[in-house]
């Protein structure tokens, strides 16, 4: 008895100290989610880069040569979407009141329902807001503030993002190197099997997600510009980044060139055949193409996937999302070097 009772007091010892782990560390992460999340973005574009560096690497291009090509690429592509939504967003300023006036026209019709003005519609959409227009966006100063403040903050992180990028790639080739040396070739064995299982899961993971949400907002970009629906390229654009987000990105970002299409031409008819066709391109590419294409992926349960979501997302918000498939990825791969943790990591598994 005395032994069964101490094995489970062990147990539930044992199962405490992890679950004060799980939160100390998301205490951890979420304290410091200044330095994560430019580290780990840092992380994700070194191995998207992976593909052309190793190209450079096989025509003889010199290290730091090699490292420069990458981040004036990785440069370029940040520049040319800045670029595209800096344009956009002044466009759809200038277009703001004419669909602020469609938007009113067709709220008032949906109003008239329930015998309530336009001007009380306005009054109650007003108080709804009122408590964002008391924290700091009451006035034009407050308002210049906040976006000032989110624009430098993006600036502090590209320039951390940046900066790990070169460190990493310099350090890229001689790591394992220098880790064999210091531990010898029996301990470091499993340590570099780990680290290629993991840089050649979330290498492909990148690559092949890459180029399915391109094909994605390629699709969405043509669908748009043919129906002649404003800022075609740039509801494109976002519908290939909101792609990274697991199950519910796509999805979100289909909404906004909806909702431009029926202010643009008040048509339902128009706006529903809009909406069906990116329903079907989101179906077709998220249903049959992607599942075939990717095969098992990182070998994640749609469950997990989901609740890695939710976590990533609670614990630092959009980029989390981002980043929450190829981190849990990297947390299963590394669950299974491990006795104690491989139970789990099967459990999350899509197997």
């Amino acid at each position: 008895m005395e032994s069964s009772s101490a094995n489970s007091n062990f147990k539930i010892t044992n199962a405490a100290s992890w679950l004060l782990l799980l939160v100390l560390l998301t205490v951890i992460l979420e304290t410091l989610s200044f330095l994560f999340i430019p580290l780990f973005f840092a992380i994700l574009a070194c191995y998207a880069m992976g593909i052309p560096l190793d190209y450079l690497k096989r025509l003889k291009v010199p290290g730091f040569l090699r490292i420069f090509v990458i981040i004036a690429i990785v440069m370029i592509v940040i520049f040319m979407l800045g670029k595209l939504i800096t344009v956009n967003i002044g466009a759809f300023q200038e277009q703001l009141p004419a669909y602020e006036t469609k938007f009113w026209e067709y709220a008032g019709h949906v109003l008239a329902y329930f015998d309530i003005s336009q001007e009380q519609g306005k009054e109650m959409l007003d108080s709804f807001f009122s408590n964002f227009k008391q924290k700091r966006l009451a006035s034009l100063g407050g308002l210049v503030q906040s976006l000032s403040g989110s624009f430098f903050t993006f600036l502090g992180n590209l320039m951390w993002v940046l900066l790990f990028m070169v460190f990493f790639l310099a350090e890229r080739e001689a790591f394992a190197q220098r880790l064999v040396r210091i531990l010898g070739d029996d301990r470091a064995a499993p340590v570099l099997e780990t680290m290629t299982r993991v840089n050649q899961s979330v290498q492909q993971y990148l690559g092949l997600k890459t180029m399915i949400s391109l094909l994605t907002g390629a699709s969405v970009t043509v669908v748009l510009w043919l129906f002649g629906v404003d800022f075609a390229l740039l509801w494109g654009t976002l519908v290939f980044i909101m792609n990274f987000i697991p199950t519910i990105g796509s999805i979100i970002a289909t909404v906004p060139p909806i909702a431009v299409t029926l202010f643009q031409y008040g048509s339902i008819s128009k706006t529903l055949m809009v909406a069906a066709l990116l329903i079907v391109i989101q179906v077709i590419v998220g249903n049959i193409i992607e599942p075939k294409v990717m095969g098992r992926g990182l070998n994640l349960s749609p469950l997990v996937v989901l609740l890695a979501l939710m976590f990533w997302g609670w614990v630092w918000g959009i980029p989390g999302m981002l980043l929450s498939v190829p981190l849990t990825a990297v947390i299963r791969i590394a669950m299974e070097q491990f006795d104690s943790t491989r139970t789990v990591a099967a459990l999350i598994s899509s197997k």
